[in-house]
């Protein structure tokens, strides 16, 4: 799947905008500068394949969000869709050409699934997205394995970073519920906690003949439940059996008539399904050969017939080629004889404009020489050669001479003037002191500027310091320079110590108001609980019994031993009440009070917790207090210390945070005291060099003449003037050095043109030596001019042109009648092989004729050949139709043997009973098969346990069974209630609730071990999961995946490691990357580059391995190659063009220099770019 175009309708900043991805390149490299769209336009891709979230923040412009796309399958296939966001219904069909969500044709979210291969959101993310924020986590998760190869592999192809970390999670989660001998391990723990339960609830039972009783009960209760769920079953069991037998006694019963009827056929022989259809087709076949044997006959005797009338002229065949020749070369014949009589005037006009030529060249030469001898006056190349080049040279040196005549004349009149000029520049003085002296002047800068700009900076600071100084300080200025502030360190302590009592305090109070809080709240709950009845406590029990036993020894001491008067006895335990009286009443309140203890135990064990929770609270009151003491004294003793600083500052109401603030504003203020003395200083320096300064710039001027510097002239005047006066000397002095050099250089220049004038003369001389003896091969005198033999030569040139056009009339003319007699001697030769005649009749007329008897001629033959052919045809149809007669008779006699019959009329009937006998075995094999799939058993235990049944008898024994199993659930409902009432009787039979809280707690620990159990069972399962989905990926594609991802990580890093390699560390399979030399280099030794490129190609890899077995799907990358340098992002950009060779790739960049790298190494077809923030991102087209 590819994405041809993306339609921006209305998202985020975009509107009516499209990228275009349909060109051939696969490779499309999205740019946009910062602000321009990058991520938008990422966000929006996704929430077109996604889903757009409800709650996105790219809604500031457009409420309604529309993204669309036009999607291609590799089928070839075309989806294009409309995205909205929305709760229900988000996707549509678009109009390509507009643009226009098509509404009324919603698009259902599973055909974007599809081109998607089921991938989520998530899941796309990590196969199909790469960015530089995953490429780290997945180098640093390469680190964190140490390169181990399976899970290099797999968090490379899943486009995971964190397997070691999540295999890390189970491994501590797994240890910390369970390791068999870690006795601190959750598990461990709680079977500890189980044991001690178990053992506290059989320490506390009470086994007495009340339990036996019990037990028995309950034991008997079991046996009576496990009986009737027993009696239940079978009758279930015997219900589902006869069911069955139900069932499938109508099939048996068509079994048993189907065989039957299969037997009556059991003498009719078995055919083929086909058989009826290969009879009919053999009869078809075999009438259509017999009709076909007598058409071909009578087309046969027709076509010998007509073949017999034809007459085929060999002769005219036999040289149809010559005919066809001579009838295309009767126009040429035909043109040379026309234009013989206009040649032979062309060469008599040449001939008399030749004459004349010679006339005019040669009266005076040779007067007598004929045409032919004419090419003798031609004079040889080479002679016009040196005529032409003498002529040249003469031009030149004529022209040098008139140049040097020119040039002689200009430097005489210049160099008269240059000396004038001179006369006028005298020598001059030096001025150096006063240069000196200005130079070092101006060196110092403008010390006036300088002066007045300190002037007005201590005014300045002058006065802020004042200000700042009233605000700051009371007293003395000496003081406040003398001043000792405190460290800001310190400032800062008291701050943090101010702030950590107040928190203290706050916390305390928030403390004391939740505890007071807490206790109305258990305060109330006590008052609820004694509100609702009266409460007995273990306490109010225990000493209920007490005052018992006491009763019950003053029984035994008044009335069994009689060792003391009753009456006394009576009055010191129970004053008014006889001592039995008193003692029945103790004995009847104890037993009162076990019976409210045990009857609302629960309650009683809440009374008591929240008595003692009270009391625990009212103690934590007491220590709240005692704490709020101790901070009111931390704070006394801070405030103490506090005061002494700001006394010493003298602020005595400043706290901690403006002290600080005070003190940063003093050693500002400080800070500028001093640079206000250190401009004072400068000032007074500057005012020292201004004055020297001045001094010797006035004793230089001086000294040459000029006035001195006064005390109203400023130094810059002064320094101007000494400049005026030294510029001045020096452009005098400058202004004659110039002149001299002038002279010198005109002077040696007139001397070189005499030398040259003298050099030119004696090459002119040269020259009229040689043309003297040139010009005379052209019979000129020797003072002939070069003109006057350019004209000689042009004459003698159209005498060669006109000798020439006479040779080759005279060559046309040869040709032409050589081409008629050829031809009328080849027509003549043809006309006797032919036997035609040649009299009365033009050579052209004759070919004609000869050409149109050929066209005959060769119809007839071609006729006779196609007589002949359709002969051949019809004789072998007669041919292939007697053999088909043949065949399909010898078929038609296999049926009738195959059938046992006598002929082949008897054929249909027997078909008709095969197909019916065919027709019950395989109803009988199906009913066999059914029967056998319903009740699972072979289908002889089925017709056995069917065997001798009725349908209406299974019937009513089904309903009588439903009857009984209604019985027996209702008894079992009874039995059930029996054995709960008996487990009921059974756990309750102790006096107190230890033993039933301790088993509560044990049930509890035992549900707890269990949840525990199976989070364990849980980890280690996914766990080993997760490691075995790893070991198998790592089997089957390490090999491929490496080996590839080994090319791409040697292109990547420009061949810094040559391929990828596997180790053994402690027995666990790890990647190293191999250097040219043979170095191995482990992730741990390489670079976080080198491992993001390492990373990199494994998921590029992985990649191109998953697109081997499915559909091709977008990969969407962005801002990838940030960290990477020029070099290895211009082999990474290669990579990536590579690999869109198989799969669209889309790579989304802030980054413009990377487009720039793609341009120098990527070809024009291989990758196209998209800039976010141009028009060609455009509007709708």
């Amino acid at each position: 799947m590819k994405i041809e175009r993306v339609y921006l309708k209305a998202y985020g900043t975009f509107s009516d905008r499209i990228l275009d991805f349909g060109d051939g390149a696969n490779f499309h490299v999205i740019y946009g500068p910062n602000e321009a769209g990058k991520s938008t336009t990422l966000r929006a891709l996704t929430g077109l394949l996604f889903g757009i979230n409800e709650r996105t923040a790219d809604k500031f412009l457009h409420p309604q969000l529309r993204v669309g796309a036009t999607m291609l399958t590799q089928q070839g296939t075309r989806l294009s869709v409309m995205r909205r966001n929305a709760r229900k219904q988000t996707l549509f069909a678009l109009d390509e050409a507009t643009g226009t969500e098509l509404t009324d044709q919603p698009v259902s979210e599973e055909s974007l699934s599809r081109l998607l291969g089921g991938l989520d959101e998530a899941l796309y993310r990590s196969l199909f997205g790469l960015d530089m924020e995953g490429l780290t986590r997945g180098s640093e998760a390469l680190l964190a394995g140490k390169g181990e190869i399976g899970q290099s592999l797999f968090e490379a192809a899943a486009g995971m970073t964190s397997l070691q970390r999540l295999l890390g999670h189970l491994e501590s989660e797994a240890s910390n519920l369970f390791r068999p001998r870690a006795s601190s391990s959750v598990i461990h723990i709680a079977i500890k906690e189980l044991e001690e339960k178990r053992k506290l609830a059989r320490d506390t039972t009470v086994r007495t003949n009340a339990w036996e009783q019990a037990d028995r009960a309950m034991r008997q209760a079991k046996e009576k439940h496990t009986k009737a769920r027993n009696d239940l079953a079978a009758l279930r069991d015997e219900h589902r059996r006869l069911s069955r037998i139900s069932s499938n006694l109508p099939l048996a019963a068509e079994r048993v008539s189907k065989l039957q009827e299969l037997d009556v056929l059991q003498h009719i022989p078995l055919l083929p399904p086909e058989a009826a259809e290969q009879r009919i087709e053999i009869e078809v076949k075999l009438r259509a050969a017999v009709e076909t044997q007598r058409e071909a006959k009578a087309e046969i005797d027709r076509l010998h017939a007509k073949r017999s009338v034809l007459v085929v002229r060999e002769a005219l065949l036999a040289n149809a080629a010559t005919i066809e020749r001579l009838h295309h070369a009767a126009k040429d014949w035909r043109g040379a004889v026309e234009r013989m009589p206009r040649i032979d005037r062309d060469i008599v006009a040449a001939k008399t404009d030749i004459t004349n030529r010679l006339r005019a060249i040669a009266s005076d030469l040779a007067p007598d020489i004929t045409i032919d001898q004419a090419r003798r006056l031609i004079p040889a190349p080479t002679l016009i050669a040196r005529i032409q080049s003498l002529a040249d040279e003469y031009a030149t040196l004529h022209a040098k001479n008139e140049q040097l005549a020119e040039r002689s004349r200009i430097i005489t009149g210049t160099l008269e003037q240059l000396r004038v000029d001179l006369t006028e520049h005298p020598e001059q003085v030096t001025l150096d002191d006063l240069e000196t002296a200005r130079e070092e002047a101006a060196v110092q800068g403008d010390l006036a500027g300088q002066q007045a700009k300190l002037d007005r900076e201590i005014a300045a600071l002058d006065a802020n310091l004042t200000r700042d100084t009233s605000a700051l300080w009371s007293g003395k200025l000496a003081d406040l320079l003398a001043l000792r502030v405190p460290l800001t360190t310190t400032l800062r302590e008291f701050e943090a110590e101010y702030r950590r009592l107040e928190e203290a305090q706050r916390t305390l109070q928030d403390k004391d108001a939740n505890l007071d809080r807490d206790i109305g709240d258990r305060e109330r709950e006590l008052r609820g609980l004694t509100a609702a009845g009266e409460i007995a406590t273990h306490e109010q029990v225990q000493a209920a019994r007490l005052h018992r036993d006491d009763g019950w020894h003053l029984i035994r001491e008044g009335y069994i031993e009689r060792s003391e008067d009753p009456d006394r006895l009576s009055a010191d335990f129970s004053p008014g009440l006889s001592l039995p009286t008193a003692y029945e009443g103790t004995v009847r309140e104890a037993d009162r009070l076990a019976d409210l203890l045990h009857a609302d135990a629960g309650r009683a064990a809440n009374l008591e917790t929240t008595r003692q929770r009270v009391a625990e609270m009212q103690k934590a009151g007491i220590t709240l207090s005692h704490q709020r003491e101790e901070l009111t004294e931390e704070l006394h003793q801070l405030n103490i210390r506090w005061v002494a600083i700001a006394t010493s500052l003298e602020q005595p109401d400043i706290t901690p945070i403006a002290a600080l603030e005070w003190c940063q504003k003093h050693a500002a203020w400080a800070e500028r005291s001093t640079q206000l003395g250190m401009l004072r200083q400068a000032r007074q320096e500057i005012t020292g060099s201004l004055a020297a300064t001045r001094a010797n710039l006035s004793q230089a001027l001086t000294g040459r003449g000029l006035a001195g510097v006064t005390e109203q002239e400023s130094l810059v005047a002064a320094l101007t003037r000494a400049k005026v006066a030294v510029d001045t000397v020096r452009q005098a002095a400058t202004a004659r050095t110039t002149l001299v050099g002038q002279i010198s250089q005109q002077e040696r220049d007139l001397a070189d043109t005499t030398s040259q004038q003298s050099l030119l003369t004696e090459k002119v001389n040269a020259w009229q030596s040689q043309w003297n003896e040139t010009v005379a091969a052209l019979h000129l005198s020797a003072g002939a001019l070069p003109a006057e033999a350019r004209a000689r030569i042009d004459e003698l040139n159209e005498l060669v042109n006109a000798l020439d056009s006479l040779d080759a009339l005279t060559r046309e003319a040869n040709f032409e009648r050589d081409k008629c007699a050829t031809f009328e001697d080849e027509l003549s030769a043809l006309s006797s092989a032919v036997s035609e005649s040649t009299t009365d009749k033009d050579a052209d007329h004759r070919v004609s004729l000869l050409y149109g008897e050929l066209a005959a001629a060769r119809e007839v033959d071609r006729e006779s050949k196609q007589i002949n052919a359709n002969i051949e045809r019809e004789t072998t149809q007669l041919q292939q139709a007697e053999i088909a007669e043949s065949s399909q008779h010898e078929r038609l006699v296999e049926l009738v043997r195959r059938a046992g019959v006598q002929s082949s009329d008897e054929l249909p009937s027997v078909e008709a009973d095969s197909a019916r006998k065919q027709l019950l075995a395989a109803r009988i094999a199906e009913i066999d098969d059914q029967l056998v799939r319903s009740a699972a058993r072979p289908i002889a235990e089925v017709l056995a346990e069917v065997g001798g049944h009725d349908i209406s008898d299974t019937d009513t024994q089904m309903t009588e069974v439903e009857v009984a199993i209604k019985e027996h659930e209702a008894g079992g409902e009874t039995v059930y209630a029996q054995l709960l009432e008996a487990n009921r009787t059974f756990d309750a039979i102790d006096g107190s609730d230890a033993a039933a809280c301790a088993q509560q707690e044990a049930e509890e620990l035992i549900a707890r071990i269990t949840r525990h159990a199976h989070s364990y069972a849980r980890t280690r399962l996914a766990q080993a999961i997760v490691s075995r989905v790893v070991h198998s990926y790592r089997e089957k594609h390490q090999g491929p995946v490496l080996r590839r991802a080994g090319e791409i990580f040697a292109k990547i890093t420009l061949g810094s490691f040559c391929s990828l390699v596997t180790d053994y560390n402690d027995d666990t399979q790890v990647l190293q990357g191999l250097r040219p030399d043979g170095i191995r280099v482990g992730v741990t030794g390489m670079s976080q580059g080198a491992r993001d490129q390492l990373f990199l190609a494994l998921r590029i890899a992985a990649i191109e391995e998953h697109l081997k077995q499915r559909e091709a799907i977008p990969l969407v990358i962005d801002d990838l190659l940030v960290q990477f340098d020029d070099a290895r992002a211009s082999a990474t950009l290669s990579v990536l063009a590579d690999l869109a060779q198989q799969t669209q790739v889309l790579f989304f960049t802030h980054h413009g220099h990377l487009c720039d790298i793609a341009s120098s190494v990527l070809q024009v077809g291989m990758w196209r770019r998209h800039d976010l923030g141009s028009a060609n991102v455009g509007n709708w087209r």
